[in-house]
């Protein structure tokens, strides 16, 4: 149950915080109003709540936060921008992937 709890929290993190910095990119990049740069500040913020609920100290849960981001970011671009990722994106989530269940999975 740990495992899916904790893997659903990296999950909303990264939701949370690609979500964010994307609706801050429309308002700066794309010239959105600044109520969407606003909403997008707001939403970092909740993002920097999520790991404090993760069971773990703070350079662990962030060091395997890292690898559930990069997986988060490939998807997101697949999904909302629409751009495939290619086989050196998909090679590199897949072992920062791998490193980010070592560093918090892994029996200690």
């Amino acid at each position: 149950m740990f495992i899916f709890s904790s893997f659903g929290l990296f999950l909303v993190a990264a939701f949370l915080e690609i979500g964010g910095g994307y609706l801050v990119w429309q308002w700066l990049r794309v010239r959105k109003k600044i109520s969407i740069g606003l909403v997008g500040g707001f939403v970092l913020f909740l993002y920097g709540i999520i790991p404090t609920l993760q069971p773990s100290n703070f350079g662990r849960v962030y060091a395997a936060y890292g690898g559930i981001f990069v997986v988060m970011a490939i998807v997101w671009g697949l999904i909302i921008d629409k751009k495939n990722p290619d086989r050196f994106e998909i090679i590199g989530g897949a072992v920062v992937l791998a490193g980010a269940l070592i560093i918090f999975y892994a029996p200690r």
